[in-house]
């Protein structure tokens, strides 16, 4: 027997044939002796099915469990609700290590700063006849200091005579 004519005498069996089409699958099956044991076999496994089912009680009434069933499919039908806000607590979970890179940064950049102070002292060791003339440039942090001989300089703003020893041992005078 083809598994359509089988499938056919099961849903006379259940009921979910037309009065038209079962009173034709009645008479089909009262005339053909496969049809007959097939029909006999299922209701068996029908009577036996009923007989043995087991009734699981719900923890809670039928109208709530189908009403839950029925909230979550309305759920996923509608489409996601996004607020103007949603890229910012999708941030909210980084939080706490963006602070502590922050705070991280924060220290290192102010040690690294501290750490190129030039450190020196102001030293004068200018002698007799030396000056001094110290210059310091706040923006390019920077500081020029000027040393200066006035120990050779004659009183009328005119340089000293100075010699120099030549290869010849003679003395050349500079002005």
């Amino acid at each position: 027997m083809k598994h359509e004519l089988e499938v056919r005498i099961q849903a006379w069996l259940d009921g979910e044939v037309s009065d038209r089409e079962g009173a034709r699958i009645a008479e089909w099956v009262a005339r053909d002796a496969e049809a007959g044991a097939l029909a006999a076999e299922l209701r068996t496994v029908r009577k036996a099915m009923a007989d043995n089912e087991l009734i699981v009680p719900l923890p809670e009434t039928r109208q709530f469990h189908w009403s839950k069933i029925e909230r979550q499919i309305q759920r996923e039908a509608l489409p996601p609700h996004r607020s103007p806000f949603s890229w910012l607590a999708g941030w909210r979970r980084f939080r706490i290590a963006l602070a502590g890179v922050t705070v991280l940064t924060c220290v290192l950049t102010l040690t690294v700063r501290q750490m190129h102070r030039p450190t020196f002292d102001e030293i004068s060791a200018t002698g007799e006849g030396m000056e001094a003339v110290t210059f310091h440039d706040q923006s390019a942090e920077m500081t020029v200091v000027w040393l200066q001989d006035n120990s050779q300089t004659s009183g009328t703003g005119q340089p000293a005579k100075t010699s120099v020893p030549d290869e010849s041992n003679s003395d050349i005078e500079l002005e």
